[in-house]
């Protein structure tokens, strides 16, 4: 595999920047073991959020696919655009505010050492896009990735971990190391591959329900739901209750014993019961 030497002296000589998060990664055997779990074949479409230098860009962009990069930092974009790849762009954009724009294919796959401080945000956003994204290999602060792969009654278990598993599985999963990073973090970083579920557990347009019953309930984790909810402002509040309880949910249960497919369940429940009145 070709290398680029001109980019790799212009990265080494470009200084991180601490409002942006960034760490950039430097172990080729890693970059390498990135991208055989993303399973690139010939022909896919690879959006890549926060691409920095360059250092799973290039490497991707050598292989048959098209790479479409969103990065925040100029510095970064000027350099991505420097380099002669006919099959990767570039935009420069905050990608919490950037939309797909219309020349965006039905399908793509996501890559993303993503920026620590906005990841769950990022996440959170790349999961209205569902329908069209198969898979995406994300790497996280490791306790954030716990979050996003936790199960029920464990304490990393919250919203972020009910919204991701409601439309994907948390398949392979390694951890890397500070060393492999220039700056090195203080903690431990972790790669997951997220698989699309073949049916999804809610309707994509369920997603904004369960995060707001999710975000509002896990704000007192610890605490009975059937209690919450009757102190919960919430549209339809009597319809929440009711279907909560028809569900067969105890009322003493806390946010933390609701699987995913327990909270899909409630949603599903409640809008039968909406669509009724």
């Amino acid at each position: 595999m070709a290398k680029k030497p001109v980019l790799n002296e212009q990265a080494r000589e470009i200084r991180t920047k601490k409002k942006f998060g960034q760490h950039f990664l430097h172990d080729r055997g890693l970059i390498d073991k990135i991208l055989r779990l993303l399973d690139v074949q010939t022909g896919d479409f690879i959006l890549e959020i926060g691409p920095g230098p360059g250092t799973l860009t290039f490497p991707l962009s050598e292989q048959s696919v098209a790479v479409f990069c969103v990065e925040t930092d100029a510095d970064m974009v000027d350099l991505l655009a420097a380099q002669p790849q006919t099959n990767l762009t570039v935009v420069h954009a905050d990608f919490l505010k950037w939309d797909l724009p219309a020349m965006f294919p039905k399908t793509f796959k996501v890559l993303s050492n993503l920026p620590y401080n906005v990841s769950v945000p990022i996440t959170a956003r790349l999961l209205q896009w569902t329908d069209r994204i198969p898979c995406m290999v994300l790497m996280y602060q490791k306790e954030v990735a716990n979050r996003v792969r936790a199960q029920p009654r464990t304490k990393d278990y919250g919203p972020i971990s009910v919204l991701t598993q409601l439309f994907y599985t948390c398949g392979q999963h390694f951890e890397v190391a500070p060393g492999a990073f220039r700056p090195p973090p203080k903690v431990m970083s972790q790669v997951i591959r997220l698989d699309r579920r073949g049916e999804f557990l809610v309707p994509l347009e369920g997603l904004g329900w369960v995060d707001r019953i999710t975000h509002r309930l896990f704000q007192q984790r610890r605490k009975m739901i059937g209690g919450m909810l009757n102190r919960l402002d919430w549209p339809e509040k009597s319809g929440l209750v009711e279907s909560y309880v028809a569900c067969g949910f105890s009322l003493q249960a806390r946010p933390e014993d609701l699987s995913p497919n327990d909270y899909a369940n409630w949603y599903r429940t409640f809008m039968e019961s909406y669509e009724k009145r």
